[in-house]
């Protein structure tokens, strides 16, 4: 591994705050106009959002991994604009649904790794970091291409 540090943000979720490289994000949107679905096929589909003259699928993660969701009411939402999935078979810019703040932090390259949550759907969880006492999930990207597919 390099020894460089890695820019990441940090996601508000549940059942852990998610941990994404600066890469993987196109554009941080705060309080994003989501169309909702008529009659959404699973409740992780939030709806479609246009962005720079895009429709984009928008998700909560989770939702997608089976946890139960914040309680949105009280936390401002935000859309992070992920930039197209290398690997994955839709080409295209998608977007996670997130309720809360967003952070930027530079992550050590010495990363201890963590237990992955009991319980919900592990196929789109990468790893579980720990940074200090907090643990943070790593989503897999090729995984969410497949889950954006569906839209």
């Amino acid at each position: 591994m390099s020894e460089q540090t890695i820019d990441c943000y940090i996601l508000p979720s549940t059942p852990k705050p998610l941990l994404l490289p600066v890469e993987c994000i196109a554009e941080i949107v705060a309080e994003p106009v989501i169309v909702k679905l008529a009659k959404a096929p699973a409740s992780w589909m939030q709806g479609h959002v246009n962005w720079q003259n895009q429709r984009l699928p928008v998700m909560e993660f989770s939702g997608l991994v089976g946890a139960k969701a914040n309680d949105a009411s009280q936390e401002k939402p935000h859309l992070v604009v992920l930039n197209p999935i290398p690997g994955a078979a839709r080409k295209a810019y998608s977007a996670l649904l997130c309720f809360g703040d967003v952070k930027r932090v530079s992550v050590e390259p010495n990363l201890e790794f963590g237990d992955a949550p009991s319980g919900g759907d592990r196929r789109y969880i990468e790893a579980v970091i720990k940074l200090g006492e907090k643990e943070f999930l790593v989503p897999k990207l090729t995984a969410l291409g497949v889950a954006f597919s569906y839209f």
